[in-house]
């Protein structure tokens, strides 16, 4: 018998052992683990539990959600303007990449404490979740979204190279969060939920010769005293390489190449420098990598590894072939040239305040890393600044300021069925107003005007919105 209470004793306290350490697991789970699920698109239930969602501004203060005492989700009254920020600051129905589900748990502020819940409970107060602002200008961004070419599809990201802080991120085609309400998923367009600036990766095409350029001066210092041929067509072993409308460039030193967008000679460039140096600055600016901000979610931008002959490496020198890239990322590269070959780390979250009205978290610039010495970063700005002067860009010039970019016509087929992508990226190189731009159009065509100009006008306008 005493055998038998003794293994009773000893089942007993190893069940309450075992529930204890369930419960406490649960309870880190919950604690570590609930922000996720809060912003899992899944779960609508752990999302139901707060009464009212906490407010979303832009830099200015602007509001551009809140939530209705009846517990209805709003967005900004302007139609252009809740359109523009669809995919930025997203919907209650599940877009990922939005502020709206990517910060569920702050917005719903499910970590409020037990006084916290306790005042709600006895004064019969509705739960009103943490507010957030965001760095982007609403009006800026709204603008540029009115301005994007009727009918095309693209991104256009401006953000402040100093800073990092991103100043826009428009995405087209958009959508408006009020067509969700009604499940009228018909009246969205195709692609409307994709947000281009993070999500979208393109052949950069020209845009692309900035990483060729900055490795070729890295790893050669004669390259730049270097006399480069080109003829309008290079042929070589295993391809043919041609420049746009087979303009013959003839004898072309570096700067003119590139102010020029020499196809042959940015080809012979990377045959020069092979794969790996090549890979090697790609992946200094970004490329193979796994970017983790925090703030959002970016896709990761590709560089081949490995080529199985010639042509591979030559058309990747040119940015073609595996290569892709995401606007956001392009703006970020652009951005690093103007800011002395320091990258700095984007972000997107300016203020977090909790539901009791508290600050629990600002946003702050930070370097990411140092990509490039200041002297390569300052000879590459330079020919950009003459890109725009008297090269392919001149479209990009604003008066008063001096603004440095680069084109890109970007293949999208073999056989040149498909209008080829058009992209223009640049910067201002003001201390006032340190901007950088990316800007691609799905189907723009040769010659980049569309994006040169718009970028032109956006930036402008960022200098009038923004300061």
């Amino acid at each position: 018998m005493k055998e038998l209470r003794r293994n009773m004793r000893f089942v007993g306290t190893l069940v309450v052992i075992l529930f204890v350490g369930l419960a406490a697991w649960f309870a880190m789970t919950v604690f570590t683990q609930g922000s996720v699920w809060a912003s899992d698109v899944r779960n609508s239930r752990l999302r139901a539990t707060a009464s009212l969602r906490g407010d979303i501004t832009d830099r200015d203060g602007n509001l551009l959600a809140t939530t209705a005492e009846d517990g209805t989700r709003q967005y900004t009254k302007n139609t252009t303007a809740r359109r523009a920020l669809s995919q930025t600051v997203g919907d209650t129905a599940g877009m990922s990449t939005g502020i709206e589900t990517f910060y569920s748990a702050t917005l719903l502020d499910i970590s409020t404490g037990l006084i916290g819940r306790l005042n709600e409970l006895f004064s019969s107060a509705k739960h009103v979740g943490g507010s957030i602002q965001i760095t982007v200008d609403g009006p800026l961004q709204a603008w540029i979204a009115s301005e994007f070419p009727a009918g095309y599809r693209g991104a256009v990201c401006v953000i402040n190279y100093k800073t990092g802080e991103i100043l826009a991120m428009v995405s087209m085609p958009n959508y408006d969060p009020y067509d969700l309400a009604v499940r009228s998923d018909t009246q969205v367009e195709d692609t409307a939920y994709l947000n281009r600036c993070l999500q979208g990766l393109y052949t950069p095409g020209s845009v692309f010769k900035i990483i060729t350029l900055a490795s070729a001066i890295t790893n050669d210092v004669n390259v730049l005293d270097q006399a480069f041929s080109c003829s309008g067509a290079w042929e070589y072993e295993g391809g043919r390489i041609v420049c746009a409308g087979n303009t013959a460039h003839g004898t072309v030193n570096l700067k003119t190449a590139f102010k020029r967008s020499c196809n042959v000679t940015f080809g012979k460039l990377a045959y020069q420098l092979g794969l790996e140096r090549l890979r090697q600055t790609a992946e200094r600016f970004g490329f193979n990598e796994n970017f983790k901000f925090g703030d959002f979610v970016v896709y990761n931008s590709a560089f081949p590894t490995d080529v199985s002959n010639m042509n591979g490496l030559v058309w990747a020198g040119i940015g073609q072939g595996e290569v892709l890239v995401t606007p956001l990322h392009m703006a970020m590269i652009t951005g690093t040239i103007a800011n002395g070959g320091v990258m700095m780390k984007p972000w997107l979250i300016q203020r977090i305040r909790s539901s009791m009205g508290k600050t629990t978290a600002t946003g702050a610039p930070a370097a990411y890393r140092q990509v490039l010495s200041e002297s390569v970063a300052s000879k590459i700005a330079e020919y950009m600044y003459e890109t725009v002067q008297s090269g392919t860009a001149t479209r990009a010039a604003i008066k008063g300021y001096t603004v440095g970019g680069k084109t890109g016509s970007a293949e999208v087929s073999n056989d040149k069925t498909v209008e080829t992508n058009a992209w223009f990226t640049g910067f201002i190189y003001d201390e006032a107003h340190p901007y950088a731009i990316s800007v691609v159009i799905e189907g723009g065509g040769a010659g980049a005007r569309m994006p040169s100009e718009l970028a032109a006008k956006a930036l402008k306008k960022a200098i009038e919105y923004v300061g």
